[in-house]
């Protein structure tokens, strides 16, 4: 970044000279004025042509050519944003720098706002602050080191007085953020320049997680990736993307984490093992593209979980019975039996009694449909199948078991989930054993 010298008064001479060619070729513009909308779904782009207005977007002051904003970003009331603009607000030097305006229309104070675009932080010292005849610059100039930087209002209209101004933190010539301080109100505005004409400026309009949708195997790691893309589709590097995970009967709830976008604008993998103990549960993961009120465009992504298949060459069988204390506490008393033979063929049966006072349930096997093994160890196991609960109905459930005392001096655990809403939670045995052997 160069300081402001003689060698850029030769580059603002030339920019004087193609002043007239840039009129001529945006003329039409001029005429009629065109507003492009650009939803942050990105798939609504409408049309109008109102009659020509002498400022549409007075969130910016008149600089060099311009008598407002080329570009607005707004932050609407319904936590939504879109990207607007006046095309008959020509580059205000004449050649190609951009005034660009954030109205905040929201609940929530601005602070900053991430931008992508091609050479748009390749500042060369004649920004917004720079002599741009015929308009004197701005009366509070500079408002910062650049020369690019404006300042904010607590009104839609642009305010020019000195201080408020605003900063910009630069990942490289087409990445960065604008940092306001103060944050814009509600109701505020801010301005300041960028390099590019109003096609290279990038904002966050959608985003895709991938896959869409999923179908696994209860327990299962899952892992998705987001793509942002721009008011034009194209790719955004650099955003940063959070993840946030809600379970219907998973326990998958509250599971977030953060990754940033690539060059391509995809995220690396976000994974999380879940808690899933019951198929037919499903996860709903949202990927959203951070602004600094947390409102800019998200996607989400699916998860349904099933079934998992029986361990191969599990050949084992499961008996014991006994009691625990379960979650809710009260007294729980099991016992059954459960086979896989070597060709995943599986039997036996189950039973559960809670004996309150919190959840007194009676919980009878009907079928018993999956069992997963830990081998060559065989130290745990699961068992899947449908049961009756007090006697009536087809209800999913999932016993977890472990045998540790075969191999340690620690109790053996068990821990029932019935699709009712129950969950004994696991516990150690305080009375009872558990016996995993295999069964060749």
């Amino acid at each position: 970044m160069r300081g402001i010298g003689s060698e850029n008064k030769t580059k603002r001479d030339e920019k004087k000279v193609d002043t007239p060619r840039a009129r001529s070729r945006f003329g039409g513009f001029i005429a009629t004025l065109i507003l492009i909308t650009a939803t942050v779904g990105g798939g609504v782009l409408a049309n109008t042509r109102p009659a020509l207005a002498a400022v549409l977007f007075p969130q910016c002051p008149p600089v060099g050519i311009d008598t407002g904003c080329a570009v607005l970003i707004q932050f609407n009331a319904d936590g939504s944003r879109v990207t607007l603009y006046d095309p008959s607000q020509l580059p205000f030097d004449g050649v190609e720098d951009t005034l660009v305006g954030v109205q905040n229309n929201s609940s929530s104070a601005v602070s900053s706002l991430a931008l992508s675009g091609a050479g748009i932080f390749g500042f060369d010292s004649d920004g917004l602050c720079a002599p741009h005849p015929p308009t004197p610059t701005p009366a509070g100039c500079p408002y910062g080191p650049t020369g690019y930087e404006g300042r904010g209002s607590s009104t839609s209209v642009a305010s020019t007085a000195p201080g408020g101004g605003d900063s910009f933190t630069i990942t490289n010539v087409n990445n960065g953020t604008v940092h306001f301080s103060p944050a814009i109100p509600s109701g505020g505005s801010a301005y300041f320049s960028l390099e590019g004409t109003t096609a290279s400026i990038s904002v966050a309009t959608k985003v895709i997680v991938n896959p869409p949708a999923q179908t696994l195997p209860v327990g299962s790691t899952v892992c998705v990736t987001a793509t942002v893309t721009d008011q034009a589709g194209m790719p955004m590097p650099g955003v940063t993307v959070k993840f946030t995970v809600v379970g219907v009967g998973t326990g998958d709830t509250g599971i977030s984490g953060s990754k940033v976008t690539g060059t391509n604008g995809t995220t690396p993998p976000f994974c999380y093992l879940s808690q899933s103990r019951l198929p037919g549960t499903s996860d709903a993961i949202t990927a959203q593209a951070q602004t600094s009120t947390g409102t800019g465009p998200t996607g989400v992504g699916t998860v349904v979980f099933v079934l998992p298949v029986s361990t191969p060459g599990c050949e084992i069988k499961i008996t014991g019975g006994g009691w625990i204390t379960a979650t809710n506490g009260d007294k729980s008393t099991f016992g059954g039996n459960a086979k896989i033979d070597g060709s995943n063929n599986v039997s036996g049966e189950e039973t559960y009694q809670d004996h309150g006072p919190a959840s007194p349930m009676d919980v009878k096997s009907i079928d018993i449909l999956v069992i997963v093994c830990d081998p060559p160890d065989f130290t745990s196991a699961e068992i899947f199948g449908t049961a009756t609960v007090d006697g009536s109905g087809s209800f999913d459930f999932h016993i977890s078991v472990q045998d540790l005392n075969k191999t340690t001096t620690s109790p053996d655990t068990y821990w029932i989930t019935v699709s009712n809403g129950y969950d004994s939670g696991r516990h150690p045995l305080e009375g009872g054993n558990i016996d995993i052997h295999q069964s060749l």
